[in-house]
């Protein structure tokens, strides 16, 4: 029994390089750029031991590659008000806000770039992105319309998709941004 309840969460997106691996090494070396995750207390094992004091992890494959994992972390301290000294779902949701970040309706675990101390924030992302392809339209002109000729270039459609997709979703995102660090 463990001295606090847990928080069971699956983890996606675990690349097959790490999966085909099939070692907590290889999982502990992926969560590097992931410190949330790689706070984790536990994860679900295959229960068979390979030679070691661990068992391998249990990923569960997706068909169009990667997989997941089932990862457990500790609930802080004085967490449990529910029946038997369990979290509360209200408990269980806010520390994972606290682990995670918001993101289009979901909560994502998002990696840590460089020699950044916390996960660069969607909205920055974004900013990036758009800022990087408006220098190249700017002061590229000739590259950038080679770039979206549909007819000759391989990269038009998915930047016009990325580009819809920004117009689409950067609004709510800048909304939700400020809510964020308004409260």
């Amino acid at each position: 029994m463990h001295e606090h309840p847990l928080l069971s969460v699956p983890v996606c997106d675990i690349p097959d390089r790490v999966i085909d691996a099939g070692t907590g090494e290889a999982l502990a070396d992926f969560l590097v750029s992931y410190p949330a995750v790689a706070q984790h207390e536990s994860y679900v094992t295959t229960g068979a031991l390979t030679g070691g004091p661990e068992a391998p992890p249990q990923y569960t494959r997706y068909n169009y590659g990667g997989g997941e994992l089932v990862m457990n972390w500790l609930m802080p301290e004085g967490v449990g008000t529910g029946f038997d000294g369990m979290a509360t779902a209200v408990e269980r949701l806010a520390h994972l806000r606290t682990l995670t970040r918001g993101y289009a309706g979901s909560r994502y675990f998002l990696p840590v770039l460089g020699s950044m101390k916390r996960e660069l924030h969607p909205l920055m992302a974004w900013w990036a992105v758009l800022y990087t392809l408006s220098m190249l339209a700017r002061y590229e002109p000739a590259a950038w319309g080679a770039l979206i000729n549909v007819d000759n270039s391989k990269f038009a459609v998915p930047i016009e998709r990325l580009l819809e997709h920004a117009f689409n979703h950067l609004p709510v995102l800048i909304a939700d941004t400020i809510t964020e660090v308004s409260t």
